[in-house]
């Protein structure tokens, strides 16, 4: 899975990436443009952090996923969600996991995987972790097959023809219409 910047990503974390070139689109005013410079600016000098730093930080202890049943994870499940959307980081793509697939992918990746820190001089930046996002065909399949509606389906296999679509499914779990919004 991937963060899904809704800021320009750091080069500062992926050098090899070409420099950052920002083009103005017709009719965006000096105001939104000075205040998109300032933000990217903001991004690009941000502290590289994880979310476990920021969580611990906050109070919020994270046991190991085998501490857990599928039974008993659930509320620090969401704890850990609220607390991650507290700092601008939302969560995608998740009907796929139980609470405790979800909690242990969390724990082993997601949270310590390093990100510039949103800070309130960044305006309304977040990061967007989508679960099914890393582009692998299993993560691709499982979001044509759980995690999107008829037209998203019919709009790739317009794009993509010699793809085979999976069989539509009901997601395992009903999560997703319940996470934080940004």
């Amino acid at each position: 899975m991937k963060r899904k910047p809704t800021t320009p990503p750091s080069h500062r974390s992926r050098p090899a990436e070409p420099p950052f070139l920002v083009g103005r689109s017709p009719g965006v005013s000096d105001e939104v443009f000075e205040q998109f410079m300032r933000s990217v600016e903001a991004f690009e000098s941000a502290p590289l952090t994880t979310l476990s730093r920021l969580l611990i930080r906050d109070g919020i202890q994270l046991p190991p996923p085998n501490s857990f049943t599928e039974e008993t994870v659930h509320d620090k499940l969401w704890e850990v969600i609220r607390a991650m959307a507290r700092h601008r980081n939302f969560l995608y793509s998740t009907d796929h996991l139980s609470d405790l697939e979800l909690y242990t992918q969390l724990w082993e990746e997601t949270l310590n995987n390093p990100f510039e820190e949103i800070t309130p001089d960044m305006g309304d930046s977040a990061w967007n972790i989508d679960l099914t996002s890393d582009g692998s065909e299993e993560s691709t399949n499982l979001w044509l097959d759980d995690e999107t509606d008829e037209a998203t389906r019919q709009a790739w296999l317009k794009q993509f023809p010699e793809d085979q679509l999976p069989e539509p499914a009901k997601p395992p779990h009903d999560r997703d219409r319940h996470l934080p919004q940004r």
